[in-house]
């Protein structure tokens, strides 16, 4: 696999950060926080992480001994609980408005940028191969505006062993691939030949921002150490753009902003946008309805990569009937098992 192009060097030119993010479709900026900061952040999710018992506590996450017997995945509910304490943090909304995140940003699109609401910390136990996050496109998943983007931020070093994140360069060009239901986060992975792409990687470390747009085809690598791979995804766009609904709720769509909100100190942060003139686009389920659909079809053929999709639609499908649908594959998946 071929390194990642790196940018740093191009940070104080925003001209040619816009030609290699238009060309490739990610940045990779070295340096962009404060490293001492995110560590810090880091120990904060490490605290929930250990109080669940999925890793040893009072250690630096760095080094922290992951307990494969705790091994859990969204929408799990055991996952969900940890997920959802780590998506309460005051520091975590305030990372996601660093103002060095958003001048990069208000740079590349020569306008003013929206951090949508919306974001997910990446928690990838080790030695589960199997349920490394597959290759997909973001777009797929919240719709909204075609130049929305990703900042994909590790808590630790992420090394060959850690795996990290994987981007298929200039793949943004080629649209939306269809898809089909998968293992690991999103449970979809993009229907083509992976092998044909020009996947990219390298190290990084705490306080470097890889960037990705939102039809960039991206996946997540095994983690093959002892402890945990955890970072963190946040979204941006032009203010102008039109703004896809999902990315105004809470990830899941299992909790509310409010009750994120409770026991913090002061309203900053809190619903900032509110008060903003957005174009806010419905989620037209258009991707979600037809990899539910497949799921259920490959659950009741016993196909193990429908697990975690029919999980998903159990507990969340808008239709009782297809929940009961869900149910009923799943039930033949287990017992086939």
């Amino acid at each position: 696999m071929k390194p990642l192009h790196d940018s740093t060097a191009d940070r104080n030119n925003p001209e040619q950060l816009r030609e290699s993010a238009a060309r490739d479709g990610y940045l990779l900026l070295r340096n962009l926080l404060p490293a001492a900061d995110v560590i810090e952040i880091g120990q904060e999710l490490a605290h929930t992480m250990a109080e669940s018992g999925w890793i040893t506590p009072d250690e630096p996450l760095e080094t922290a001994t992951a307990d494969i017997s705790k091994f859990c995945v969204e929408p799990q509910p055991a996952f969900m609980e940890v997920f959802h304490k780590q998506l309460s943090l005051k520091s975590m909304h305030a990372l996601r408005s660093h103002p060095a995140i958003i001048e990069l940003f208000d740079e590349l699109f020569e306008e003013p940028t929206f951090a949508v609401p919306h974001f997910v910390t990446r928690l990838a136990f080790p030695q589960h191969e199997d349920y490394a996050t597959p290759a997909h496109q973001d777009h797929v998943h919240f719709e909204g505006s075609k130049r929305n983007w990703a900042a994909w931020i590790p808590f630790t070093t992420v090394d060959e062993q850690r795996g990290g994140l994987a981007i298929a360069a200039g793949s943004h060009h080629d649209g939306a691939y269809d898809m089909r239901p998968a293992l690991g986060a999103g449970q979809m992975i993009i229907d083509a030949d992976l092998s044909e792409m020009d996947w990219r990687w390298s190290p990084m470390g705490p306080g470097d921002v890889l960037i990705h747009n939102c039809l960039t085809v991206h996946r997540g690598l095994p983690n093959s150490t002892t402890s945990m791979r955890v970072s963190v995804d946040y979204r941006y766009q032009p203010l102008s753009e039109p703004v896809g609904a999902k990315f105004l709720g809470v990830s899941h769509q299992m909790k509310t902003w409010d009750e994120l909100y409770e026991g913090w100190d002061g309203n900053e942060f809190k619903h900032y946008w509110a008060d903003l003139d957005l174009d806010i686009e419905p989620f037209e389920y258009r991707w979600y309805d037809r990899r539910d659909e497949l799921a259920i079809a490959m659950g009741e053929r016993a196909d193990p990569e429908a697990l975690l999709a029919l999980e998903n639609i159990t507990l969340k499908h808008r239709d009782e009937s297809v929940r009961e649908r869900a149910k009923a594959a799943l039930q033949i998946l287990q017992s086939n098992a």
